[in-house]
């Protein structure tokens, strides 16, 4: 039996600690109150300090959301993950005709709205498109 060092031991500990420990944040009160004006009644909220933003990720209504606050506690942007049925039918005949929808994400930023798409083709290369409410393709790159 291989014999690990303390040393070793640790590492692993930290490891460890990194993939299965999240490290949540505490938002300020500012992020807080609007958080609960905007998504109350939200369930298994996680909040993350990014650094120059506060990440909050949560449920409402059986979907998951995301939302990205300033660090003064105005909402940058939200988005949430929704099936094929929620996405504006332009949108998905566009979509269709490039390949397979795989998911998608509505992404709100004050009042404008657009759609994260990713899709695959028929030799099954995956694509992520970001389009405009209009089904105006704002971006377009393989991943």
């Amino acid at each position: 039996m291989e014999k690990f060092s303390s040393k070793g031991k640790s590492s692993m500990l930290m490891f460890m600690n990194k993939v299965f420990k999240r490290e949540v944040a505490c938002p300020s009160e500012e992020c807080l109150a609007l958080f609960n004006k905007k998504f109350g009644g939200s369930v298994n909220v996680e909040w993350f300090d990014r650094g120059k933003y506060f990440e909050a990720i949560f449920y409402k209504n059986d979907i998951e959301h995301i939302a990205i606050f300033n660090l003064s506690g105005s909402l940058r942007e939200y988005r949430q993950n929704l099936s094929a049925d929620y996405l504006p039918p332009i949108i998905m005949k566009i979509v269709s005709s490039k390949g397979e929808l795989m998911n998608y994400v509505l992404r709100n930023k004050g009042n404008l709205l657009e759609y994260e798409i990713i899709f695959r083709d028929d030799k099954l290369n995956r694509y992520m498109a970001v389009f405009s409410d209009t089904g105006k393709i704002l971006e377009e790159r393989l991943l």
